[in-house]
């Protein structure tokens, strides 16, 4: 993938048009979805990796070499967002629908409809327990298991070191833990009464 990615990088360097199409194609959603952990407006967010792209196609020439492109898009829109956050814009926990599944077929049968509910629950509990968790916690582990990045990767990302990324990823961890082992606990209590 990185490979593809350099020659994809160096092709929309050199003014390739179907090479920023598939830019757009591969990163659009990532990048969409990694900025949900900034904005709540999904309008704004829209308007905030669309400018990111257009200001990239205009500057491509100006651009170098890329060792990760991902990482590279993630920093880059970041620091987009908060350029333009302090014009007003505000720093917004996760939304309720946050990396949903579209929705289903019509046509699927009552077990599947049931499987998707249990689904839904699920990570509304998830969104519950990590809206309990600081900003900086939310963000490590949006990037460790949403995006898939590597710790060093997370460490580029947040501009700190790695050791410190690691760490971050730690506590994030051990709280996200320790605050479903209470969810748990109490869901548990709230059947038992029953």
């Amino acid at each position: 993938m990185i490979e593809r990615d350099t020659e994809l990088w160096q092709s929309f360097r050199e003014g390739d048009r179907k090479a920023f199409e598939e830019l757009l194609r591969i990163y659009y959603r990532p990048l969409f979805e990694y900025g949900t952990k900034f904005l709540k407006d999904r309008e704004q967010l829209k308007d905030c990796v669309h400018d990111l792209l257009v200001n990239l196609w205009e500057r491509r020439m100006f651009l170098g070499p890329v060792s990760n492109l991902r990482v590279y898009l993630f920093i880059a829109l970041r620091n987009l967002i908060s350029q333009k956050r302090q014009k007003d814009l505000l720093w917004d926990e996760l939304p309720e629908d946050f990396n949903d599944n579209q929705p289903g077929d019509s046509n699927h049968v009552e077990q599947l409809i049931i499987i998707e509910e249990t689904e839904s629950q699920k990570r509304a509990q998830l969104q519950k327990v990590l809206k309990q968790l600081p900003k900086r916690q939310q963000e490590v582990i949006h990037l460790k298991f949403y995006d898939n990045l590597t710790n060093e990767q997370i460490a580029q990302v947040l501009d700190i070191s790695k050791p410190a990324a690691t760490n971050l990823l730690s506590v994030a961890l051990k709280s996200f833990r320790d605050k479903w082992g209470l969810l748990v606990v109490a869901l548990y209590g709230l059947l038992c009464e029953f």
